[in-house]
């Protein structure tokens, strides 16, 4: 049985991963995204950009791309962090300069900058191949009580 929508077949789509990529656990606000993956053995993350992720111009939304790269931040600095929970971002910019259409296959490759005590800085590339997508940077802080609805210091 195959499991791709009627409109990604007809198109001549596939929604398999690359070798080596997983389906990204599906918790949380990431259960309503289709098509993100995880590769186990580094911290790429992807997406197979499917007619959900379309906005109105036929490419895929930024806020999709901006959900994979936060994603992918927050995956690489829980993994150098060496921590369970990933940390909270406070700020996320992008700059989206190619659109990604259907059935692109798009890795976020993340630069972690800098793991500091409390605050995480990072950027990344979202890849097309070797077309660039969109470049993000970002914030972060790190685990903390107040984060997972831990008693608050006033």
């Amino acid at each position: 049985m195959n499991s791709l929508p009627e409109n990604l077949q007809a198109a001549g789509l596939e929604d398999h991963p690359l070798p080596g990529f997983l389906p990204m656990p599906r918790a949380g606000f990431v259960a309503q995204c289709t098509g993100l993956y995880y590769h186990p053995d580094t911290t790429v993350m992807a997406a197979r950009i499917r007619p959900e992720h379309l906005n109105p111009l036929g490419i895929a939304h930024g806020g999709f791309l901006a959900t994979l790269a936060d994603t992918a931040f927050g995956r690489t600095l829980r993994l150098r962090s060496g921590t369970d929970q990933p940390p909270a971002t406070i700020n996320l910019s992008m700059d989206y300069l190619a659109p990604a259409r259907m059935g692109a296959w798009i890795e976020a490759h993340v630069q972690v900058h800098r793991v500091g005590r409390m605050l995480y800085h990072a950027s990344l590339d979202l890849l097309d191949g070797e077309r660039l997508v969109a470049r993000a940077k970002a914030t972060f802080i790190g685990n903390t009580a107040s984060l997972h609805g831990g008693a608050r210091k006033t």
